[in-house]
């Protein structure tokens, strides 16, 4: 008796999602990401492109048979840093699925205790993101931790831009205590803007770690 050959599919599965959403052939585009292994390439590029085309193009019943078939496609990867991220991603995009149960859970109490823990005050975080009125609310973890990375990125490019304007020698020289004032000012500026990002990238990483 011959063995039968596995079905191998060659084709990239970001472009078939592609096509298929276009089509909007939502279903077989789901069932093609659940025949799929999940990776942090292509995959998840599959991923943001139906989570994108489902939520500008569904209303009705359609729209909440699609919402249960993400829901099920992001909790039912085993990677939980993968998981994770599809949801982030979810938010990252614009889009309003409910993946709330692919991350960790905090009221707005935890937050403020988890700010407090990196030196960010809570009046910081409303400028950045949505809070809830009640401080026993939960927080919209996803968003709270997107807007957390956008903001952690801001400080990390306001700083190389700060720095651009600075001397090869300017460290050298600050230690030499040759350097002058103006020098010493951006330099100041530029760890201030690098301490700023890695406290508010230590944020989200927090918001991430499993509760339990």
């Amino acid at each position: 008796m011959t063995p039968q050959n596995p079905v191998v599919d060659y084709t990239r599965i970001s472009d078939d999602a592609a096509i298929l959403c276009r089509r909007r052939d939502f279903p077989r585009a789901v069932n093609i990401l659940q025949r799929r292994d999940p990776d942090r390439r292509r995959w998840r590029q599959a991923f943001r492109s139906l989570a994108v085309a489902g939520d500008r193009g569904l209303e009705g019943t359609r729209r909440r048979w699609f919402e249960g078939a993400i829901q099920e496609l992001v909790l039912g990867v085993p990677d939980r840093g993968l998981r994770t991220e599809l949801a982030l991603d979810a938010v990252e995009y614009d889009t309003t699925w409910d993946l709330a149960e692919a991350l960790p859970c905090w009221s707005a109490r935890d937050l403020w205790s988890l700010a407090d823990s990196v030196q960010l005050p809570m009046s910081y975080l409303a400028q950045v993101t949505t809070l809830p009125r009640s401080i026993r609310e939960s927080i919209h973890t996803a968003r709270v931790v997107v807007d957390c990375r956008r903001t952690a990125e801001a400080h990390r490019a306001l700083a190389l831009e700060l720095s651009q304007g600075l001397s090869p020698t300017a460290m050298i020289d600050e230690v030499r205590g040759c350097a002058d004032e103006a020098t010493l000012a951006t330099l100041g500026g530029v760890r201030s803007q690098q301490d700023a990002a890695r406290r508010w990238r230590e944020l989200a990483h927090r918001l991430l770690a499993p509760t339990g």
